[in-house]
């Protein structure tokens, strides 16, 4: 009988994987609002692990200046590096491979989550409309003009990324994945229509790759590159994330990334990127048609595969079992990523397998306090 590519080992890194299936990172906004993360969240994760299986964090914030959300955690002190060792152990016991969502938002933020301070990004302009906040009340708030960072600003927020690499591995993370996507702050730095920079960090193509790459290189000297991972978003739409020549842009991206040998590189499927209304999205919500901006390039994550020749890829973006086991046996994807799914079925890479039904997630639980939504679905076995 022919092996199902889903269950089939891969190496990443020191770390033998026994299936494909990856936890993907999901906010979920149960942490305290000083970035405790919650103690459940040992539950959580620990029901979600499969012997030998990879799973990413939900965004973990690196500065109080890059938070974006309320109730998100943290990874910037004692205090959050001690809450996340019993959720870290608890993946540990199960077999788990757990790798830390390293998180700033950039212009994404509002004061309300900053201290009242300006957003941080590569431009002062500001988001157009207003920020959902989710939660209970559901809130929102306007976008501010943000703080065009100084080179000071971009040498701080490289060693804030690094130290909180060193604390996800004090907290007993076995690595990290840099938030480099979806319009957060290195991806401002990225877009020619967002980076209106006049100094090295701006204008070029080597300049607006130029703070990104010094984030991963001053992580993997923190903590090694077998322990570093970047997450990218070549086709994302919102935020106003537009570059005039995506394709050659994240091209030369992905290059770069190879070069550096790191343990995985993330991307998310273009046509999830262009549909999708998950997260906290600003601006235009059509879709846009990409294929005039690809310059003939083709249109797939397969671009970018071709050039990621030995980096591990986990792709991403609205997977169901037939289509992820379709993009593993073909070898655009090494690894797939499953996020919606996996809040309401914690036996997900069980049911892929076995092709058993799957329970329905719950949209309005997503971002809310309480354990309603987080903890207390049932397993296949249950039934």
């Amino acid at each position: 009988m022919e092996k199902d590519p889903l269950q089939t080992p891969f190496k990443l890194s020191s770390h033998k994987l026994e299936h494909r299936v990856v936890l993907a990172p999901m906010t979920r906004m149960r942490a305290s609002d000083t970035g405790i993360v919650h103690p459940r969240a040992a539950e959580y994760y620990s029901e979600r692990t499969t012997p030998n299986s990879l799973l990413i964090s939900e965004g973990v914030v690196i500065h109080p200046r890059g938070r974006g959300f309320p109730n998100t955690p943290g990874l910037y002190n004692n205090e959050q590096v001690q809450a996340w060792k019993p959720i870290t152990q608890a993946v540990k016991e199960k077999g788990g491979v757990f790798f830390a969502q390293l998180w700033h938002v950039g212009r994404v933020a509002v004061p309300s989550q900053t201290g009242g301070l300006p957003p941080l990004s590569s431009t002062k302009t500001a988001l157009p409309d207003n920020h959902p906040l989710f939660g209970e009340k559901n809130g929102k708030e306007p976008y501010v003009e943000s703080q065009a960072m100084s080179e000071t600003d971009i040498r701080e927020v490289v060693l804030q990324f690094a130290s909180a690499a060193k604390n996800a591995i004090e907290a007993g993370f076995d690595g990290v994945e840099i938030h480099g996507a979806n319009g957060y702050l290195l991806d401002t730095f990225v877009h020619d229509n967002i980076n209106d920079r006049t100094d090295t960090y701006g204008g070029s193509l080597e300049n607006r790759l130029r703070f990104p790459l010094e984030v991963v290189d001053a992580v993997v000297a923190q903590i090694g590159r077998e322990r570093t991972a970047i997450r990218v978003a070549p086709f994302h739409v919102l935020q106003q994330t537009m570059d005039s020549d995506r394709i050659a842009t994240f091209k030369r991206y992905s290059e770069e990334l190879e070069k550096r040998g790191l343990a995985y590189v993330h991307m998310v499927e273009p046509r999830y990127d262009q549909f999708s209304t998950e997260g906290a999205f600003s601006g235009h919500r059509g879709v846009v048609d990409l294929g005039e901006r690809t310059g003939g390039d083709e249109f797939s994550l397969w671009t970018f595969r071709k050039i990621l020749n030995s980096t591990p890829l986990v792709g991403a973006g609205g997977c169901d079992a037939a289509s992820a086991r379709d993009a593993i046996t073909e070898g655009k994807v090494d690894l797939v990523a499953f996020g919606r799914h996996f809040t309401s079925n914690p036996d997900l890479p069980k049911r892929l397998f076995e092709g058993l039904p799957l329970t329905k997630y719950q949209r309005n639980t997503f971002y809310t306090p309480g354990m309603k939504g987080y903890l207390g679905w049932s397993r296949a076995d249950d039934f």
